[in-house]
């Protein structure tokens, strides 16, 4: 069984991911910053130039490194959480970068056939269930500039917004496994640990009876997980 966690930068998905993973004693893969791609710094390193220049293979890149990690998933077996998932690697942020002007048409449609062609692959299988944390654009930006990386607090407010408003856009039409929507102004579980209780109750709701049997462990187990 394989749960999703999708939503913005600062929606708080590592932390929720953690938490799940610890209440339902599931395995858990968090997003890597991915020190290993060659291509980050220099689309970030000489403008809108460099940015046209390495879009492409640097969502091939982060398409790639996903579709690997997958394959591990599914080939170790048992219960997993992912932090982030393949559609938004390709449907959200390389989409973006199309709509952008950083990629061109021929580049997008090459991409997109891959990304189609690996959808159909054994680790591609869609998730068991996802789960959506949203919030208001305001809220978002907030907490970025509060918990948020140096290279993300420095980013414009417009490219937050647009980011936004993509992801908006697709979860609205996503129909690939069953969706629950979080609203992430709805719970705090960096200030409150215990506020996990509430989110496990409806995830399993949704989930039974494929959570597996260690669905038992206490609140302290929990916080030993966390601390």
């Amino acid at each position: 069984m394989l749960i999703g966690i999708a939503g913005m930068v600062g929606s708080g998905k590592s932390t929720l991911t953690r938490a799940l993973a610890a209440r339902f004693g599931l395995q858990h893969v968090l997003e890597s910053v991915d020190d290993e791609n060659p291509w980050l710094e220099r689309f970030y390193a000489g403008g809108e130039e460099a940015m046209r220049a390495n879009a492409m293979p640097l969502q091939l890149h982060f398409l790639a490194t996903r579709f690997e990690s997958m394959r591990r998933i599914r080939g170790a077996g048992g219960s997993w959480i992912l932090d982030r998932t393949w559609y938004e690697d390709a449907e959200i942020f390389a989409c973006g970068h199309f709509e952008e002007g950083l990629m061109s048409g021929l580049e997008w449609e090459l991409y997109r056939r891959l990304y189609v062609e690996l959808l159909h692959s054994p680790a591609a299988r869609p998730p068991r269930l996802m789960v959506y944390l949203h919030a208001p654009l305001e809220t978002i930006i907030a907490r970025i500039h509060l918990r948020g990386r140096p290279k993300e607090k420095e980013t414009a407010d417009a490219y937050w917004a647009a980011l936004h408003a993509r992801y908006e856009r697709w979860i609205t039409g996503f129909r690939a496994c069953p969706v629950l929507g979080l609203d992430v102004r709805d719970y705090d579980l960096v200030a409150d640990p215990q506020g996990i209780e509430l989110i496990a109750a409806r995830v399993r709701r949704r989930l039974e009876p494929d959570l597996p049997q260690t669905d038992l462990f206490p609140a302290s187990v929990l916080e030993a997980a966390a601390s």
